[in-house]
């Protein structure tokens, strides 16, 4: 019988610990999945962030749009956040995915960039980064 009562126990913790939700206050700790519609840019404009890809490499990049789970977290709220931050964010994940946004060419093609955004830290962690091909936006993957 103590066994089920430990378990519970346990289960009860784990629940206090996480403050009982799983919505926008758990993806502050956990990161917020998401994919950053985008181009490398050569000018800055309203809709130009900093990307710091390494040490003290900076990647200009225009966000043309942002696909979460939460409905309320658009482009909008999302630029609010770190558009007028120095760096805007800061780019982690595998090695190859950073350099092929660091080598990107200006103004060549729209990429779709899928990570977890932590807002408390200005981090966008990369799970993969891919050319957007004409008409393949449709798909929500959230």
């Amino acid at each position: 019988m103590r066994f089920p009562l430990r378990l519970l126990l346990l289960l009860v913790g784990i629940f206090l610990m996480d403050g009982g939700t799983a919505g926008p206050v758990h993806a502050q700790h956990g990161g917020l999945p998401m994919e950053l519609y985008g181009m490398v840019s050569l000018a800055p404009g309203s809709q130009v962030v900093t990307l710091a890809v390494g040490k003290g490499e900076r990647v200009r990049f225009r966000v043309h749009d942002v696909e979460s789970r939460y409905p309320d977290f658009s482009v909008i709220n999302f630029l609010s956040e770190i558009r007028h931050r120095q760096p805007s964010l800061y780019i982690k994940g595998p090695a190859h995915y950073v350099d092929l946004l660091r080598n990107e060419d200006p103004e060549k093609r729209l990429l779709r960039l899928t990570g977890l955004y932590y807002s408390s830290a200005r981090n966008f962690v990369l799970s993969r980064v891919r050319p957007v091909r004409p008409g393949e936006r449709s798909e929500r993957r959230f």
